[in-house]
């Protein structure tokens, strides 16, 4: 099954599906994902650094999601928020991704769990009726950093251009969906300018957007790699400038390096007073930025059920593991 570039592959899932996070603000969090491996090819992404991660150009979808699904929410408090596309993206342009992803989030809205996803994917119009039917449920976040086709085709080359993006997120917005932009990660000289910012904080404004949540771009080993070989020499060298030499942990064990705290002080400044000038509320989140002194959580607009697993019934009792 071809798509594109990418072969899309059958793939039968080992349960469990529905997992704890354990990294920054979706830490201890339910989460899933469709896919394994992702088309979008962000040469940023830290997911394609994961050891598990096929190669480039392969993307494994699980065809028995929604079985697996059906069994594993039995054991979930209703009214669990399940978060989606933790390191993939269940709005790929592939039908089958497409009609798995439909399935699992029907399965999970008619039984009252709330659904939480972050994309840079086309959200298609057969989802219409399931979305506007439990639009109080839903809560999506566009990803989405410059409307310029070349910054897209550079940096983010099989993800849909900015400006299909921002058509995304009106047409949620008028279906009654609970939708924030994501304007990460801002990469120096390329998104975080001035003229950039103010021009998609003004198109944010424009279709209805009122919050947004911002981060710089983290530098992890993979990713360095990552950008060598997919960015031209130069651009690679450019963006490696902006970083010190030293390493650090953020999280629990990620090693990264961030970008100087006085860089990102001096545009989160920027971004917050242009954003209230435009009435738009800024969330920075704090695991991302561990060196700021920072309250707020990406996921703390989420009615997030953090309970623990049930096991099945033990004699018409539910038993906590």
């Amino acid at each position: 099954m071809d798509s594109g570039n990418f072969l899309f592959i059958p793939k039968i899932k080992k349960p469990p599906v529905i997992h704890r996070a354990e990294f920054g603000c979706l830490k201890k969090a339910y989460a899933l994902n469709v896919t394994q491996g992702c088309s979008f090819s962000c040469v940023y992404c830290y997911a394609r650094g994961y050891a598990i991660a096929p190669p480039k150009g392969i993307v494994y979808f699980y065809r028995n999601l929604p079985e697996l699904i059906q069994k594993e929410i039995k054991h979930l408090p209703i009214g669990t928020t399940i978060i989606f596309n933790t390191a993939s993206d269940c709005f790929q342009t592939h039908p089958q991704v497409l009609e798995i992803t439909y399935r699992v989030m029907n399965i999970l809205l008619r039984r009252g769990f709330y659904i939480s996803f972050l994309t840079k994917g086309i959200v298609p119009e057969s989802f219409k009726d399931l979305f506007c039917r439990y639009k109080s449920q839903i809560y999506a976040t566009i990803n989405v950093v410059s409307l310029e086709k070349k910054y897209c085709n550079l940096f983010e080359p099989g993800a849909p251009i900015g400006e299909e993006r921002l058509k995304n997120a009106k047409r949620l917005l008028e279906w009654g969906i609970n939708v924030r932009a994501r304007l990460d990660p801002l990469i120096p000289f390329f998104s975080d300018t001035k003229e950039n910012i103010d021009f998609i904080l003004l198109e944010l404004k424009k279709i209805g957007i009122s919050e947004i949540i911002v981060n710089y771009l983290h530098l992890r080993p993979r990713i360095i790699e990552q950008l060598n070989q997919e960015l031209p020499l130069t651009i690679a060298k450019v963006i490696f400038s902006c970083f010190p030499s030293n390493w650090q942990i953020v999280g629990s064990k990620t090693l990264a390096k961030l970008i100087p705290i006085s860089l990102r002080k001096r545009t989160y400044t920027y971004i917050e007073q242009k954003a209230k000038s435009l009435g738009l509320k800024v969330t920075i989140c704090r695991c991302k930025n561990p060196d700021l002194n920072l309250s707020k959580t990406c996921l703390s607009h989420l009615p997030l059920t953090l309970k623990k697993r049930l096991q099945p019934t033990l004699f018409g009792k539910e038993v906590s593991l």
